[in-house]
């Protein structure tokens, strides 16, 4: 059994925040099954985490720790001529991911397989990219659950969207709901990322180290 209706309407407003931001949620959901109280804390995560534009991490992919910069920015779609979410990456000094909905791309010297490049660009934490993701995972998954954990100090909760043995887990600060951390799977060793997300940064800045040259003109500004 899925979601209950007012979850899944939560869950789709959460994920549309990131698009249209103040779509509002249907009334009639409110007379419809009561959600549980953790799949509220992981809407309100989410919806704490699009909030955010610029996300500096550090992954624990391999033995040595890589510091991550996600960017993100509307992009003009040519095909349908529209802005979609666009996910810049930078892994390091050298490799450069970026989505633009259509799948990881890389760009730099030595490639990596796909699987690696795709926890890579998960692990970066771009802000509205992961938002979505896990939204969809919230609405496959009626069972979410909410642990009161310490994560960098501080207490958090960790949430686990997701099939038990696999999904993914976010860690966020209680009671602001700040994004702390982003395990790809439950357990000490699956790969993780330390986050610290931001509103601000100098926009230029980023997008001459993280923007292919050929999408600038199609960013849309402001």
């Amino acid at each position: 059994m899925g979601p209950s209706p007012f979850v899944r309407t939560l869950v789709q407003a959460a994920v549309v925040l990131v698009v249209l931001v103040g779509l509002a949620f249907g009334v009639q959901a409110a007379f419809l099954n009561v959600p549980s109280n953790a799949q509220l804390v992981a809407v309100d995560a989410l919806k704490a985490l699009a909030r955010y534009h610029v996300m500096d991490s550090t992954e624990q992919l391999s033995t040595r720790p890589r510091r991550s910069l996600c960017f993100e920015n509307r992009v003009l779609d040519r095909k349908t001529d529209s802005f979609v979410l666009g996910s810049f990456v930078l892994v390091g000094k050298r490799q450069r991911y970026y989505d633009l909905g259509h799948g990881v791309q890389f760009r730099g010297a030595g490639e990596p397989a796909y699987k690696v490049a795709r926890n890579r660009f998960l692990l970066a934490g771009c802000p509205e990219f992961l938002a979505q993701r896990l939204g969809s995972l919230l609405l496959q998954w009626r069972q979410i659950r909410v642990t009161d954990v310490r994560s960098d100090g501080v207490p958090a909760f960790d949430i686990h969207f997701g099939r038990p043995d696999l999904g993914v887990e976010l860690y966020v600060e209680r009671p602001s709901l700040r994004p702390l951390e982003l395990a790809l799977g439950p357990g000490a060793f699956a790969p993780r990322s330390d986050l610290e997300p931001t509103r601000a940064g100098n926009r230029a800045e980023l997008i001459e180290e993280l923007v292919p040259t050929a999408l600038r003109n199609r960013l849309r500004r402001g």
